[in-house]
């Protein structure tokens, strides 16, 4: 069987491994990053547990469900109970979509990270390992690292990193045919916002509301989401703390992206006590997170991409392609690896 390599361990690249393993493939995985996961990240500081990138798992397609309720269920699981609410840009806040909060909003007891590391379980996985160009060859590929060192060569290349960081990989590498600007070309049709995560820790824990989180829906508000990050299990936070998570507009994002992180704890903290009318004390924890390649503003199309590619053996996923959905992500990677596997056939 082929030998597939796959750049990436967000959560598309780790489906997309399980899929071909499965069909016999030998599979390696390269991840720059010290974890798996992508924006499905957890920490924990000063004994507060959350999830500074995506918040919770939507339920998708039987094939993604599948995964996350059957092949790697744990007891750690858990359903959000409580409701999003929705805020404007004049801050009245409202109840939310019945119909969407009626959903499952899956999560971990100990965050989402939890889904990563028993998907990446029995992988052969290299972290902090960045490829940084390929050399095609006949009927395989060779990778490179930034010392120009190979990092192996393989029959097959699945890439799953955003699609703008996948821009420069291309342009850097050679192919039999030149097809780095038709590649790069349909890439490019991806757009990403960038987006600052701000943690602000309480004690004593905020105010007990009706809702776990507020999203904006006018676009006219600095604060894009804003979540109780204690209100998913109790053991996320110190006794009588909160953990309060503010991700930030687009706009306000890219304002303030080369702000001092404590500048930016004073801007947001009473952004926070003003949107919902509380009187928060000032916060005994912060944190902050700046993702360069957020949610997708605008997609690429995988199948118009791979159609090209596919025949020399590069195929690409994720959410790029797809939006910024775990479950969509899950549901790419489950798709691309099986197009991989029946051209095989």
């Amino acid at each position: 069987m082929p030998s597939v390599v796959i750049i990436g361990a967000g959560s598309s690249g780790l489906a997309a491994a399980h899929t071909l393993l499965d069909a016999g493939y030998a599979i390696t995985i390269f991840e720059k990053s010290r974890g798996v996961g992508g924006r499905a990240a957890t920490r924990t500081r000063a004994g507060f547990t959350y999830d500074y990138g995506a918040n919770y798992i939507k339920p998708g397609a039987p094939a993604s469900v599948e995964l996350i309720t059957k092949r790697f269920y744990t007891p750690e699981l858990i359903d959000i109970q409580k409701p999003v609410w929705t805020f404007d840009g004049s801050q009245h806040i409202q109840e939310g979509d019945p119909t969407q909060n009626a959903e499952p909003k899956w999560s971990y007891r100990h965050g989402l990270t939890t889904l990563s590391q028993l998907m990446a379980q029995g992988l052969n996985i290299h972290l902090v390992s960045r490829v940084a160009r390929m050399q095609q060859h006949a009927n395989a590929w060779t990778l490179y690292d930034e010392a120009g060192e190979s990092m192996g060569t393989f029959d097959r290349v699945l890439i799953t990193i955003p699609a703008n960081q996948a821009v420069p990989l291309i342009q850097a590498s050679a192919f039999q045919q030149d097809l780095s600007a038709t590649i790069n070309s349909q890439l490019e049709k991806a757009h990403y916002n960038s987006q600052i995560s701000v943690l602000l820790g309480y004690t004593p824990r905020p105010k007990i509301r009706p809702y776990y989180a507020l999203v904006n829906t006018d676009r006219a508000h600095a604060i894009s989401w804003l979540s109780w990050e204690h209100e998913k299990n109790p053991e996320r936070a110190p006794a009588d703390a909160g953990l309060l998570m503010a991700q930030m507009a687009p706009q306000y994002s890219q304002e303030h992206w080369q702000v001092a992180d404590e500048e930016i704890y004073r801007d947001v903290a009473p952004r926070v006590a003003s949107l919902i009318d509380e009187a928060l004390p000032t916060p005994s924890f912060t944190d902050i997170q700046r993702w360069r390649y957020s949610l997708p503003a605008r997609k690429a199309d995988a199948d118009a991409l791979n159609a090209i590619t596919l025949p020399m053996g590069l195929t690409f996923c994720g959410d790029g392609f797809v939006g910024g959905r775990i479950h969509l992500a899950l549901e790419h990677g489950i798709k691309v690896a099986q197009q991989l596997i029946d051209q095989h056939l």
